[in-house]
């Protein structure tokens, strides 16, 4: 495919030809691209890592990593999970052949870090992804979040509402309903669409949520 080609043809300018002994001409000598899925930098589907995120406008779509885990009730550790999610993805690549679809022919892909959260502090930390979701809206780039705990529902969608004016719709699947104003007094990650839907262009009859269901609590949340 074009773009693929393209790929090799960067692979190799910048990881430098591979050795005389190759028969493989695509392999260059420093790892760059999708291959081999055990070796290069860890980002999303092996995308480019954009540095200056002044640039992610140049791109149709923006994955960004939210690792903070502070609206956590119970169990932490997701702020480790866009590191998890980006590891695992190199597992994969663009092209899926059951629908004869490859992205890197569809869209263009970046991968610009994380956002920089501050543990223990869920008001700082919700600002600082807001503030990062809307420069890559504002961009023009579909942001593409890795989380991250549940409550990062809210400021990812107050990002979003704050550069448009048109209505945003939410689609929620979980098995938990997440609207309680508060938990243990503060926007724990049970609490992000009771927020998100008080937003002016995002109304509680645009939330859309599947899966809801089981024990749940505490009753007065109900």
């Amino acid at each position: 495919t074009t773009r693929h080609d393209e790929e090799v043809k960067r692979n190799l300018r910048l990881g430098l030809p591979g050795t005389s002994n190759l028969t493989d001409k695509t392999i260059p000598t420093f790892s760059r691209g999708e291959l081999p899925h055990f070796a290069g930098i860890n980002t999303f589907l092996k995308a480019p890592y954009i540095e200056d995120a002044n640039h992610v406008g140049q791109f149709d779509a923006t994955v960004v990593g939210v690792p903070f885990d502070g609206g956590c009730t119970y169990r932490s550790g997701t702020r480790f999970g866009p590191q998890g999610i980006r590891r695992i993805s190199a597992l994969y690549t663009p092209y899926n052949y059951e629908k004869g679809i490859d992205l890197r022919e569809q869209m263009t892909l970046c991968d610009v870090g994380d956002v920089f959260t501050i543990p223990a502090n869920i008001e700082k930390s919700f600002d600082q992804i807001s503030n990062a979701i809307a420069h890559i809206a504002a961009s023009g780039s579909l942001p593409i979040i890795l989380g991250g705990d549940h409550s990062i529902g809210f400021p990812t969608v107050r990002g979003l509402a704050s550069v448009t004016s048109k209505n945003i719709g939410i689609i929620h699947v979980d098995r938990h309903a997440d609207i309680q104003e508060k938990d243990l007094d503060e926007r724990m990650h049970t609490t992000p669409y009771f927020h998100a839907t008080n937003l002016p262009n995002v109304k509680p009859k645009n939330l859309v949520q599947i899966g809801i269901g089981g024990g749940q609590g505490p009753r007065p949340a109900g």
